[in-house]
């Protein structure tokens, strides 16, 4: 699965900065990759479901919340 997260679409909006993925019924996702605009690569392993994840650019996971 792919996401693109932006800030505006267009004027005077905003969008959500969340991207959020389905797993059906997985109960965790083996690999999240994230490609930042500065062109690093930061990639997460073994991520459990139903969580919301603050990550940070090179710094990894920053906050979780959820079950």
């Amino acid at each position: 699965m792919r996401d693109e997260v932006r800030s505006a679409s267009s004027y005077c909006s905003a969008s959500d900065l969340r991207a959020h993925f389905g797993l059906g019924t997985a109960a965790r996702a083996a690999r999240v990759e994230i490609r930042w605009p500065s062109g690093q690569v930061d990639t997460l392993l073994d991520l459990p479901a139903n969580r919301i994840l603050t990550v940070a650019e090179g710094e990894g996971i920053q906050q979780h919340e959820g079950q």
